[in-house]
């Protein structure tokens, strides 16, 4: 047994001797082997090698040439040792050099993906030492349609101490797409500690998607137990340009769904941007600074252009084993010296945006990360003006505010946020119109609220010397009020109005999915009493009326779907309005006025407008106008019936048509049983009296508030008697002749059969009235009839000034009608 055991050994023995000697005789071919086969793993199969060898001591490779068109090609691989050296620990010495290696930037990388290296987390770490390494006459060929760069890469690593080794390398690019030079030094121990430095130098690129004109930086790190313990670096880009930047006009909501065209391509040039850090890490954490400058931006994408924009962001940063924090340690700056949109509306100055806070957290927990932000930016004044082609421009001014974005996104949720903007303010110079106090805050996927915002304006005011409505106060909110699951209805509720009378409502709602909304705006039913509530609380230029009595109220509604506005209606009421001003009371003015179309205005038959009494001196009572709006382009006044009643009879107005885009409007004024005794006193010829009634048509034209007549006419119906006397005339007519003296005893008591007046006035001299009168005076001549023709130098402006007051209140309030929409 013993003998058997003896003799297997041996043939043991035996065997591992000569395949031993096997492997050492045919070393070279299988070593061959193996290199040629790794690299057709990675697309380079072996072309040639010169050179093979392994021995004892030493491992050479050289003139090794592998891949289809031959991109690695290797001179010389000489790896030594002591067995002794290596017992002890210590390590080998590799030397490389004439390595080449091409890249097609175009193509697919030939180099399969391998593993990413990773740090150990230990504490206390024992690293073997570095082999002394040595790289030279090495260069990587890079091609691309755009063109060839070449980095050439030399370096060392050699045991400098006992205890260290000491880490160098250069790299330096050359070529069309490339160029810089590159250093980094290091110092490593055993024990992992690494300190070094990297320095980039005459720096520049030339790819088609960015080009720098230079760049340099250095960092300088330091390493314990292979874990960071500092880093501090410096880099500066300058002649920054990214060309051909596409910007997509926005989409917008056309009927055949078209995607928008993109527009020209823009470039986007920065004179220097900058970057200094300063990272420092402890256990399990990591804190730091960074700093982002950017000065002399530009960017030109027709038709916007931004020049001269600025960035200053300084950055603080910390981590923790499951969570990164990044905030500001001083405010940010963002400005931009001038921005052209090629559109109507464009800034007059310089945008300037201050950024006090801007706070990230990135937590990770056991259902995910999750980043919460809260960013406020408070943005500097602003003032816009609007270019229009056939009107003087108009200016703005905006005063942001504070603009606060806050929110958050967790793994497998919606985000929640919430954007509000609080102290904006608006403003219209040339208006005179200002907002203050402006605020609003958005919700998205608020737990309560959903997708709601809130809105306010502290104060709309005119500023003119005498303005047209006192100080409103605006707010409101949006809501959506679907049931859960459906689909969105998002509902709009706003009230305004002045302090201790909130008389604006507007409420509305819209719904995204089907299209279909419907907005409503009121003013709700005023009521004016002579001991409280006066229009001039509402407006400063109504102050002037007093004793003011009678109910104002409005409203108006639009219904829209996909297809546009399918429905609008307004009505505006006045009921038993009754006010004075200076010398004129107006005593029950009632307005009813409803349309049933605002894009083309139009109106049923018999609005209606009523005053039972304007008193100006002379009275003018009972006016009625019945009408309505055709809904033509420009929309016109169809006057129904207009009358009124004054000295005893009746004034109407032949049914007309009246274009408010028409500075002129010609009207025929029909007069019927007019008091003669009372018109006579209207118009105050001194000792003229008379009975009878008066009845004719006057053709009144209206142009620029200024009326003019043609040949108005006014005649008696039936005989009657005119009494003219006046001692001013007799004293005047004293020694004027037998003929007058006759004249003037027979006016005294004139009975007549005939009695007529012609009218004219133009815009270019005073009312001239002709008085034709047929008759005798039983008293005079025995009786015999003769006419008289006089010329009245009379206030008879009088009558058409009260005539005009209640056509042109009426015509003011029709043509006022049309703006109400």
């Amino acid at each position: 047994m013993g003998k058997l055991f003896k003799t297997g050994f041996l043939i043991l023995i035996s065997l591992i001797v000569l395949a031993g000697a096997a492997l050492y005789v045919f070393r070279n071919p299988l070593l061959h082997a193996l290199i040629g086969q790794q690299l057709n793993k990675q697309g380079l199969p072996l072309q040639s090698l010169t050179e093979l060898d392994v021995s004892f001591i030493a491992f050479r490779l050289n003139g090794l040439t592998a891949g289809h068109n031959k991109e690695l090609h290797l001179d010389r691989l000489l790896a030594t040792w002591r067995l002794p050296d290596l017992l002890m620990g210590k390590s080998l010495a590799i030397e490389i050099s004439g390595l080449q290696a091409t890249f097609d930037l175009d193509a697919r990388p030939p180099l399969s993906s391998t593993q990413p290296m990773t740090a150990s987390s230990g504490r206390s770490v024992s690293i073997p030492w570095l082999p002394n390494f040595s790289l030279k006459d090495s260069v990587i060929h890079l091609h691309s349609a755009a063109g060839n760069a070449d980095i050439a890469l030399s370096g060392e690593i050699v045991q400098r101490q006992p205890d260290g080794q000491a880490i160098q390398l250069s790299v330096i690019v050359s070529g069309a797409l490339a160029q810089s030079k590159s250093l980094l030094t290091a110092t490593l121990d055993k024990q992992g500690n690494l300190q070094g430095k990297m320095t980039v130098a005459d720096g520049s690129l030339a790819l088609p998607a960015a080009k720098i004109t230079r760049f340099a930086g250095e960092a300088a790190f330091s390493f314990a137990a292979l874990q960071l313990q500092h880093i501090q670096t410096e880099f500066a880009l300058s002649g920054i340009k990214l060309p051909e930047i596409a910007i997509a006009k926005p989409v917008t909501d056309t009927a055949d769904k078209k995607p928008a065209t993109p527009q020209s391509p823009g470039d986007i040039a920065i004179d220097q941007i900058t970057l200094k850090g300063d990272i420092r890490a402890a256990a399990q954490s990591l804190t730091g600074s960074l700093d982002f400058e950017l000065a002399g931006g530009q960017l030109s994408a027709e038709p916007l252009k931004v020049q001269q924009l600025t960035v200053s962001l300084p950055l603080q940063i910390t981590s923790g084993q499951d969570s990164w924090h990044i905030g500001l340690r001083n405010p940010g700056q963002i400005a931009a010296g001038k921005i052209d949109s090629g559109a109507p509306v464009h800034l007059l100055n310089a945008v300037k945006v201050s950024i006090p806070q801007a706070d990230l957290d990135l937590v990770k927990s056991a259902q995910g990360w999750s980043l919460a932000h809260d960013i406020v930016v408070t943005p500097g004044n602003l003032s816009l003006r609007a270019d229009r082609a056939e009107s003087p421009a108009i200016d703005a001014q905006i005063h942001p505010g504070k603009i606060t974005l806050t929110g958050k996104l967790n793994a497998g949720k919606d985000y929640q946020g919430r954007f509000s903007i609080a102290d904006a303010g608006f403003a219209l110079p040339q208006s005179q119109l200002q907002m203050k106090g402006i605020s609003a805050t958005a919700y998205l996927n608020d737990t309560e609220l959903g997708n709601a915002a809130d809105f306010a304006i502290g104060r709309l005011q005119h500023l003119a010397s005498e303005p047209l409505f006192a100080a409103l106060s605006i707010s409101g909110s949006i809501r959506n009020e679907a049931a859960d699951g459906e689909a969105a209805v998002y509902a709009l509720n706003m009230t305004g109005g002045v302090p201790d009378l909130r008389y604006l409502k507007v409420s509305g709602h819209h719904s995204p999915a089907s299209g279909d909304g419907m907005l409503k705006a009121e003013m709700a039913p005023i009521r004016f009493a002579p001991d409280g509530l006066q229009p001039g609380v509402l407006s400063p230029i109504l102050a002037q009326l007093e004793a003011v009595s009678g109910q104002v109220s409005a409203s108006t509604q639009f219904k829209w779907s996909n297809e546009g506005v399918r429905n609008s209606q307004a009505a505006f009421e006045v009921r038993n309005l009754s006010f004075a001003r200076e010398n004129t009371k107006l005593t029950d003015l009632n307005v009813s006025l409803n349309f049933t179309d605002l894009l083309s205005p139009s109106t049923p038959p018999r609005q209606t407008i009523s005053i039972q009494r304007i008193d100006a001196g002379a009275p003018l009572e009972n006016l009625l106008v019945s009408y309505h709006i055709e809904g033509t382009t420009p929309p016109r006044i169809a006057i129904e019936q207009a009358q009124f009643s004054m000295l005893q009879g009746t004034v109407s107005v032949v049914p007309t048509i009246i274009d408010p885009a028409m500075a002129r409007s010609d009207t025929l004024i029909r007069i019927s049983n007019i008091d003669l005794e009372s018109f006579f006193n209207l118009i105050k010829v001194d000792g003229l009296t008379g009975s009878g009634r008066l009845d004719g048509q006057i053709p009144l034209t209206l142009k620029e508030n200024q009326v003019t007549i043609t040949r108005g006419h006014l005649a008696t119906r039936a005989p009657g008697v005119l009494r003219f006397q006046s001692e001013k005339a007799s004293q005047l007519l004293a020694s004027a002749g037998k003929e007058m003296n006759l004249l003037l005893r027979a006016a005294q008591d004139f009975h007549y059969t005939e009695l007529s007046m012609d009218l004219d006035k133009a815009v270019t001299h005073d009312l001239v009235a002709k008085l034709s009168l047929l008759g005798n005076n039983p008293e005079v001549k025995g009786g015999r009839a003769f006419r008289l023709n006089i010329t009245l130098e009379t206030d008879i402006d009088k009558m058409l000034q009260t005539i005009n007051r209640g056509y042109n209140l009426s015509h003011e309030i029709l043509r006022g009608s049309l703006k109400f929409r």
